[in-house]
């Protein structure tokens, strides 16, 4: 027998390591595991789980620790203590993708929590009225998405987030109590001018980088294998139903839910995870 081609053996080089790869990537992820710290043990410190992603403009993560453990009460990360409970949370909408994002959360049974930005929601009062009358939290998530940072406070309240407090009370009669600020990025004054209104701060601890990885080959995989790793107790979790294509976010949120509730979890708004309400009285003027 003549021995084999040197290329057959170059061949085999690239195609097995290459089939080991795809064997691990995309193995299914096991369930998340059980909890080791009683439920209501409350948590000493905020943190974000999943890593920074160099040269995107993202704000440091040890900023957003030492802003949510500086103004405990106002800013968070997640919630405050161990229930196996998690928040799915949604930016930059309402748009075209809103509609797909609703119906699998239907699906599924599901409440999530919108941050939605008010020039996006005139015209589509009917996604914002059925968002609310399926259970799910609508939040604030500025007028136009500008980085508000630094920004003075006749910009940063009467420009953005008051203006889109308006917007909410136009459509629904009632404005609401939580705010993310747009990539993250506030300062302690701006802080201080949220909780003179009567709003809180809710960021997240773990970043699906959906926006990102909805650019790459197998997107809603990436985005999944994103999140699984770092899910926690009482997790609030970024992902987007705006702000581009968001396909792939869609077919991963479809996947996520049933891996998280496989481990115990289950899903909750942001304003139950924390004790807050979700809306202004509607008599109050703020």
């Amino acid at each position: 027998m003549k021995p084999a081609p040197r290329f057959v053996f170059a061949a085999l080089a690239l195609v097995v390591p290459a089939a080991v790869w795809i064997v691990i990537e995309w193995w299914p992820a096991a369930p998340p595991a059980p909890g080791t710290v009683a439920p209501g043990v409350r948590k000493t410190t905020q943190s974000v789980r999943t890593p920074f992603l160099d040269n995107w403009g993202q704000v440091a993560l040890e900023k957003m620790t030492q802003q949510a453990n500086r103004h405990p009460g106002l800013v968070w990360l997640e919630g405050p203590t161990h229930r196996r409970e998690i928040a799915l949370t949604f930016d930059d909408g309402p748009s075209p993708w809103t509609p797909d994002v609703l119906d699998v959360l239907k699906k599924h049974q599901v409440r999530a929590t919108f941050f939605w930005q008010g020039s996006q929601m005139a015209g589509r009062e009917d996604v914002v009225r059925r968002a609310l009358a399926e259970g799910h939290t609508l939040a604030n998530h500025s007028w136009s998405h500008p980085n508000l940072s630094g920004t003075d406070e006749s910009y940063f309240w009467d420009e953005e987030i008051g203006r889109t407090q308006a917007e909410f009370r136009r459509i629904l009669g009632k404005a609401p109590t939580l705010m993310r600020p747009p990539y993250g990025s506030i300062d302690d004054a701006q802080i201080g001018i949220v909780a003179k209104h009567g709003m809180k701060v809710a960021l997240w601890s773990i970043d699906a980088i959906d926006w990102y990885r909805n650019r790459m080959l197998f997107g809603a995989h990436e985005i999944e294998r994103g999140v699984q790793p770092y899910v926690h107790e009482e997790a609030i979790v970024l992902m987007h139903d705006g702000g581009g294509k968001r396909g792939d976010t869609v077919s991963a949120v479809d996947a996520l839910i049933p891996w998280l509730k496989a481990g115990g979890y289950g899903f909750t708004t942001v304003d139950t995870l924390l004790g807050v309400p979700p809306y202004f009285a509607e008599s109050a003027v703020r």
